[in-house]
């Protein structure tokens, strides 16, 4: 499939279209883990005690699936920033196993066409059986779609776009980094900053 020929990749139909179904399941999955306690609650009150042998472990997982759509949540409005920013390019190949099981995503860097930048993603508990991490392992990803800066920030989608979520450096989001500051140009520090990244 072709990338959309768009000054931005939210500028394209579809890719507004991939991002509006993202948030809607991000936050349906998010009210549903509020509604999970509730459930739990109930479960807790109209059993027998012997029971919160099973249903106090639950608890814990349920608060870190709180937690984890809680962020999916907040990184909605992260990934429109960068869509409105940069636009979409086809990069075949990017995906692949690191040695510690996540994924990575390896891009060109766009100021030094010889080197490339690595972006990863699924070092969170559970995040073996997501996606991205389950078809890059069976060899199922090809191509991706990369909007973005790797040095800094940028989302990755199966081409279309379709399962849109968001990458970053970490020194372009972690405040207890310093930011990058070396082999960046004013207009690219210019852009990163405008999509939500830390800039030096």
């Amino acid at each position: 499939m072709d990338v959309p020929l768009t000054r931005t990749a939210y500028e394209d139909p579809a890719t507004r279209r991939a991002w509006r179904r993202t948030a809607t399941f991000r936050l349906s999955a998010f009210v549903f883990s509020l509604a999970s306690f509730v459930a739990w609650l109930y479960a807790v009150l109209l059993t027998p005690v012997w029971t919160l042998w099973i249903l106090f472990p639950a608890l814990f997982v349920l608060i870190y699936l709180a937690m984890l759509s809680t962020a999916r949540v907040m990184g909605i409005r992260s990934l429109r920033r960068v869509l409105k920013i940069y636009p979409w390019q086809s990069v075949p190949g990017a995906a692949s196993i690191a040695k510690n099981g996540t994924t990575r995503f390896s891009f060109t860097d766009p100021e030094r066409p010889d080197r490339t930048v690595s972006l990863g993603y699924g070092s969170f508990p559970g995040s073996g059986r997501t996606f991205w991490v389950r078809k890059v392992r069976s060899g199922e990803v090809g191509e991706v779609w990369f909007a973005g800066d790797p040095r800094f920030l940028g989302v990755v989608a199966v081409p279309g776009p379709r399962r849109l979520f968001g990458v970053a450096q970490r020194t372009a989001v972690d405040d207890r980094m310093s930011a990058r500051t070396r082999g960046v140009s004013p207009e690219a520090r210019e852009r990163a900053k405008a999509a939500g990244a830390r800039v030096g």
